[in-house]
């Protein structure tokens, strides 16, 4: 089976190499002008950052204002928020001046997480804005300088501060939420409830509303007002949320009431089967002990706030801010370990695979997400090209945990992407020992059933293909795979067919099991209908030298000869693997006159 049937992820444009592409695209469009600064700075900035590139990312060096702003901008859209504000604060630096540079430096800071340098710039912000409040970071800025307050017990000045809040978008939410909490910091229940009550009219923002108003009756001392929000919380979800759940639970387990928790904890269980985050909670209500509060002052209640908020913000992509939120929320709450795998997850998405390793690593090893944390942590070594620190990693990890697939089962799946079958094998059998096949997923039959048959063991890949098959009936690439497998070894090919056709219908825009379906028409001997799909093929993924090769064949089937020699020659130039070289030069020498059995 050739790799190419798996599909590939062009990787990312390095802020060098974007800064690289301007620099060509403002050259070419001034070509005929006098360079203007700009163009001359982007040019300086070009070979800097080619100098300053170290592997982690881009370290600022001397450049003129043009090209920090330049290269601020550049590094801020690839997401490299580190070397984005050094840039961008440097440019604001040699023009102190200019509020939008102003703006946009802090906004990179306290996105970094740069607490002092983000008020410091805030405190800057609302000097050179005085009055006016309609700058787009108006919200932001006196966020961070309330949360600066929050973190010195500064209760008063930070209500103050809040008051002056804009009233949009965030500006609409905030106020409620944190100002809640200073009211409870003052011990004000009342205030508190009375503050948070606008929250309950938000559009979308029931659930939020019920939690808040739970979490602070619960650190008021009100537990049965407490109760009935939390449990308001729970009925407004159609499936319970990982925080929600850990929120809820706890409180029962706080009052005693382990029937209500462990049945919180089993429902999320349910909804997603292998989760083993509640593994320490049943087992502490196994025991009859009690777990500390997870929310126990008013400035965990302002983090708590932050991170739903972040939540809420990641999910709509607004990623900038969201990493703001949860900054702010583990400067008031360094112990808030959901809060650091936040972290990482947005770094993820943000393809900023150091920062998100390093948050995963913050989690605390004692904490109930740090399993999760180093899963996610060796997923990030593999996306950085470091497979064999990623599987050692995982192999740690099945170590520690002797009756848990995963690791196993994800070694298996990170070297069948390095072409390494007999070892992927040999990891998802040791999966299976430890799951029992009557157990296992589909896709564990589908991806050993692919490593075997790579690696020869056809006997054994058939059935745990067919296996896959019977275990998620009409799945489109399971049935491409086998059926492929079929015709390759030229065996049940009217079977392979049908298999073929109903896997078009469900896949009638991928190239490769359309392919697939021309293939078998090939063997077959129905050359009019294969050049027919492999014409489509070829228009899905032409880059793709095993389809090309085919149409070059089925060319030659139906008097096509220059065509044909043609697609072999292109075949030959989009690299194919090494194996299946010789084999294309000689059918673009000496034709293709065999029969298509003995090919």
């Amino acid at each position: 089976m050739a790799l190419s049937r798996i599909r590939w992820i062009p990787g990312r444009l390095t802020v060098r190499g974007a800064v690289a592409v301007v620099v060509s695209a403002l050259a070419a469009a001034c070509a005929s002008q006098p360079q203007s600064p700009l163009v001359r700075s982007a040019g300086f900035v070009s070979i800097q950052l080619a100098a300053a590139d170290n592997g982690r990312g881009v370290q600022p060096v001397a450049t003129s204002p043009y090209g920090d702003f330049l290269a601020g901008m550049l590094a801020s859209h690839e997401r490299d928020l580190s070397a984005a504000a050094d840039f961008m604060m440097r440019a604001w630096e040699n023009d102190p001046d200019n509020f939008v540079l102003l703006r946009r430096a802090f906004l990179l800071a306290a996105a970094d997480g740069r607490h002092a340098e983000a008020v410091r710039l805030a405190r800057r912000v609302l000097e050179q804005a005085a009055e006016d409040d309609s700058y787009p970071e108006a919200v932001l800025t006196k966020l961070v300088l309330t949360i600066d307050r929050v973190e010195r017990g500064e209760i008063d000045a930070a209500q103050r501060l809040l008051g002056t809040m804009p009233d949009r978008r965030l500006g609409k939410f905030l106020p409620p939420m944190i100002g809640s909490w200073l009211d409870l910091g003052k011990g004000d229940i009342t205030a508190a409830l009375a503050t948070i009550a606008p929250l309950a009219e938000s559009e979308g923002l029931t659930v939020l509303y019920n939690l808040q108003t739970a979490l602070l009756n619960d650190v008021a001392g009100r537990p049965v007002e407490a109760e009935t929000a939390y449990r308001a919380a729970l009925e407004g979800m159609a499936k319970p949320s990982l925080r929600t759940t850990w929120l809820v639970g706890n409180f029962f387990e706080r009052q005693g009431n382990a029937e209500a928790a462990a049945d919180i904890y089993r429902r999320f269980e349910d909804a997603g089967p292998g989760s083993t985050l509640f593994d320490p909670a049943l087992a502490r209500l196994a025991a009859g002990t009690r777990p500390e509060p997870s929310v126990s002052d008013f400035k965990a209640g302002v983090a708590e706030a932050l991170f739903n908020l972040a939540i809420l913000l990641s999910q709509e992509r607004a990623q900038e801010q969201a990493l703001l939120q949860i900054h702010l929320a583990l400067r008031l709450n360094p112990r808030f370990q959901q809060a650091r795998v936040l972290l990482g997850e947005i770094l993820e998405r943000q393809k900023r695979e150091v920062e998100a390793i390093a948050a995963y690593r913050s989690v605390d090893p004692a904490s109930p997400f740090a399993w999760m944390a180093r899963l996610r942590i060796a997923e990030g070594l593999e996306r950085q090209g470091r497979a064999d620190e990623a599987i050692s990693e995982l192999e740690a990890l099945a170590a520690e945990r002797p009756g848990d697939f995963e690791p196993l089962f994800r070694v298996g799946n990170m070297l069948r992407a390095q072409e390494r079958f007999l070892e992927a094998v040999d990891a998802y059998d040791r999966a299976f020992e430890r799951l029992g096949a009557s157990a296992a997923h589909w896709s564990m039959y589908y991806f050993r059933g692919i490593a075997l048959e790579r690696s020869g063991q056809w006997e054994r890949a058939e059935p745990d293909l067919l296996t896959a098959l019977d275990l998620q009936p009409d799945h489109p690439y399971v049935m491409n795979y086998l059926a492929y497998s079929w015709v390759e070894q030229q065996t049940n090919l009217e079977q392979a067919e049908a298999m073929l056709v109903r896997a078009v219908q469900l896949r009638e825009d991928d190239g490769f099991i359309v392919d697939s379906l021309g293939w078998v028409y090939y063997r077959l001997g129905h050359y009019d209908k294969a050049v027919v799909r492999l014409e489509r093929a070829v228009e899905l993924q032409p880059q793709d030298p095993v389809i090309n090769d085919h149409l070059g064949d089925v060319y030659w089937k139906v008097g096509r000869r220059q065509e044909a020699r043609f697609q072999w020659r292109r075949a030959l130039n989009l690299e194919p693997e090494a194996d299946t070289v010789p084999v294309i030069e000689t059918k673009i020498e000496s034709g293709l006159d065999q029969d298509p059995k003995d090919i």
